[in-house]
């Protein structure tokens, strides 16, 4: 799997799980502390998030690290 491919799946999953939680990307970001912007860059696969910024999105989520990264193949 390439970098620009992990990227995608992580944005996608992010997506997914704010959406089941029913959060805006404002929220996201607020809860975060990032804006609505970078949530939209991240999700939209526009950027790479850091591993800081997953673990803040995982924490604002209340879900496990691992999580963000369970996608099948």
């Amino acid at each position: 799997m390439t970098k620009q491919e992990l990227s995608i799946k992580i944005g996608n999953r992010i997506r997914q799980l704010r959406k089941q939680k029913n959060i805006s990307q404002a929220e996201l970001g607020r809860l975060c502390g990032r804006d609505k912007q970078h949530i939209e860059l991240i999700e939209n696969h526009k950027v790479s998030a850091n591993t800081y910024t997953l673990y803040t999105i995982a924490l604002a989520l209340d879900i496990d690290l691992k999580e963000l990264f369970n996608f099948k193949k």
